[in-house]
Parts: C-alpha cells; sequence; structure tokens
C-alpha cells in the first residue's frame, strides 16, 4: 500500500492484503446455528427457551409418535414461543387444542421437569 500526496491512498498490485491477514474466525469452531439451534434439536433444549419453531417440532413429534390426525391441533393457536408455552395452563392448552389439550399439557410437563 502506498500514500500518495494530498490523502490519496493506491493498493501496489504486489500486496494482496486480503491473503496476509488473519480471519478473524480463525481457531473459532463452526458450528450449524440452523439445524443445531432452530431445527431438530428441541428435544435437547428446554422447554423454556424454545423458539416458536421448535415448538412447532414437537407439537409434530407428538402428532407423529401418537399418530395423530394433524387436523387435531391448531398449529396456529401455538404459534408462541416456549416461554409462553411453558406458562400456559391445563385449561388454556385444552381451549387451545381441544381434546388433545391433555396430551400436550402432561407431555410438556414431563418435558419440563425430567427433560
Amino acid at each position: 500500500m502506498i500514500l500518495e500526496g494530498a490523502g490519496r491512498m493506491s493498493i501496489n498490485s504486489s500486496s494482496n492484503l486480503l491473503h496476509q491477514q488473519p480471519s478473524w474466525t480463525d481457531g473459532y469452531s463452526t458450528c450449524n446455528v440452523t439445524s443445531s439451534f432452530y431445527g431438530t434439536q428441541w428435544h435437547e433444549i428446554h422447554p423454556q427457551y424454545w423458539t416458536k419453531f421448535q415448538v412447532w417440532e414437537w407439537l409434530q413429534h407428538l402428532l407423529d409418535t401418537n399418530q395423530l390426525d394433524a387436523n387435531c391441533i391448531p398449529f396456529q393457536e401455538f404459534d408462541i414461543n416456549g416461554e409462553h408455552l411453558c406458562s400456559m395452563s391445563l385449561q388454556e392448552f385444552t381451549q387451545a387444542a381441544g381434546t388433545a389439550g391433555q396430551l400436550l399439557y402432561s407431555n410438556l410437563q414431563h418435558l419440563k421437569w425430567n427433560g
């Protein structure tokens, strides 16, 4: 790099600054945020910290494992994060999901206390 008069700067073609400087990420391991935080790892995080997408994945998991019809749980009623989900009462689950509300509530209580 060569400084010229009046504050002008030009880069000498023989110096390539990008290859000379270490990256700020050198020495740090990379992680896949999409799959480990927002994706399929909902069961490894306490329900209180779930995103709304992890709430939906939990709902889908319950549908699959209990062989329930997807129409029995209105996902639009669960457009909430884990903190809100964990604060819901049995009555609120029943209002939101009808007869499936008991199953959802029981499963969530189990996850909250037993992991």
